[in-house]
């Protein structure tokens, strides 16, 4: 019985600290960043939401002392690089194909940088989604992504060839509730705009607390 009763204090005491915290400016303070990032994330994440990242590979450089060559259409080249866009739907809602731009408005595209010497381009079926059925249309320099649907949690990978090294490929383009396509966060942007956001909520808590002092 006295172990029961020592129990039920402490989860009282608990309790009582808990509601304590939550009733507290601090509490209230928190609880109002929190409804806020949720309402924010609700919000975004109901709708499809169009990310890419990108992957860059030097296959072969003049510059090596090496016997490979790298053969394309017939032709060989002594610099070859190979980079990998991928097309992901990050949203909770299917996103059609016939719902995305048309060529000549704003149609979802990858911009090829004109340093980059682009040779050869094409989907790449192993890193692409089963479900997804889809194809590269030149367009204007440009190679739109025409697709039937891509849904949630579905990619299309797309594999460039090119001769000079660049960093400047991107996907761009707009569609019925897709207003811009963004290049996907890292694992460590993604930390360091935690640790940002964290260290702004406590600084704003810190500086608030200040001047209701001083007042």
């Amino acid at each position: 019985m006295r172990r029961f009763s020592s129990a039920r204090k402490d989860y009282l005491h608990v309790m009582s600290a808990l509601w304590d915290f939550f009733t507290s400016k601090t509490g209230a303070f928190f609880i109002g960043v929190g409804a806020i990032v949720i309402g924010m994330y609700q919000f975004y994440i109901s709708k499809p939401i169009l990310e890419y990242e990108a992957e860059h590979t030097n296959i072969i450089s003049a510059a090596d002392v090496s016997d490979l060559k790298v053969t394309v259409k017939e032709k060989e080249y002594k610099d070859m690089y190979l980079t990998t866009l991928t097309l992901l739907n990050t949203g909770s809602q299917a996103l059609d194909g016939g719902d995305v731009s048309k060529i000549g408005h704003d149609p979802i595209r990858i911009i090829v940088p004109e340093d980059a010497r682009l040779v050869a381009y094409n989907i790449n079926n192993k890193q692409t989604s089963p479900a997804v059925s889809a194809k590269l249309v030149p367009y204007e320099g440009d190679i739109v992504i025409d697709f039937d649907y891509l849904n949630p949690d579905n990619q299309i990978a797309v594999t460039l060839l090119h001769e000079k090294e660049s960093d400047n490929f991107e996907i761009v383009g707009s569609a019925v509730n897709v207003n811009s396509i963004s290049k996907a966060w890292s694992p460590v942007q993604k930390r360091e705009m935690i640790i940002g956001v964290l260290s702004i909520c406590f600084a704003l808590y810190i500086f608030t607390n200040i001047l209701v002092r001083k007042s």
